[in-house]
Parts: structure tokens; C-alpha cells; sequence
């Protein structure tokens, strides 16, 4: 494989997204736009970024697991903590 192809496959690898799995207490941050958050039980907060025209199930104070990709190329007003792009969230029974 020629060099230039190899460096950009190198550099497409590290832009990849992180998956990550979390579970922890979802709520509305207290800064502007109240932005819905995940306080992880890792001691991470994530601010949620949900798909477009998702219904949430879950309130804030529940117990949930989230699934998602470190979102790396983003940064929001509110900066609560990193960005995580979720994939899947369920209420943890």
C-alpha cells in the first residue's frame, strides 16, 4: 500500500468514535438550555446528544444504561462534560 493511502487510513482509524457503555442517573443540567445529562457511576457526566425525533422514556433521576459513541467533533454551549451520541438508552429495572 503506498504511503499517502497508509497515512489516510491511519488518520480516518483515529477519528473514529469511542463506543461507550454508561450507567448512571440521567438529569437536566442546571445551565442554560437545561441540557439532559447522564451523571455515570464512573464519576463522569455525559451531556446526551439523542437522534433527531427521539421520544424519551425515561425521566431524570431514573436509573439508566446508555450506549453510545464519544461524540469528539462537537462542542456545545453548556459544556457539562463530554458528548456522548447515543445509540440506546433503557431504563435499568
Amino acid at each position: 500500500m503506498p504511503e499517502e493511502l497508509r497515512l489516510l487510513a491511519r488518520a480516518s482509524e483515529s477519528r473514529k468514535a469511542s463506543t461507550v457503555v454508561a450507567r448512571g442517573t440521567l438529569r437536566r443540567a442546571d445551565v442554560e438550555m437545561r441540557p439532559l445529562v447522564l451523571d455515570a457511576d464512573d464519576g463522569t457526566t455525559w451531556e446526551l446528544l439523542l437522534p433527531e425525533g427521539w421520544a424519551l422514556d425515561a425521566e431524570p433521576g431514573a436509573r439508566v444504561t446508555v450506549s453510545g459513541d464519544r461524540a469528539t467533533d462537537i462542542v456545545t454551549t453548556s459544556m457539562v462534560g463530554p458528548v456522548l451520541r447515543v445509540r440506546s438508552l433503557s431504563a435499568d429495572r
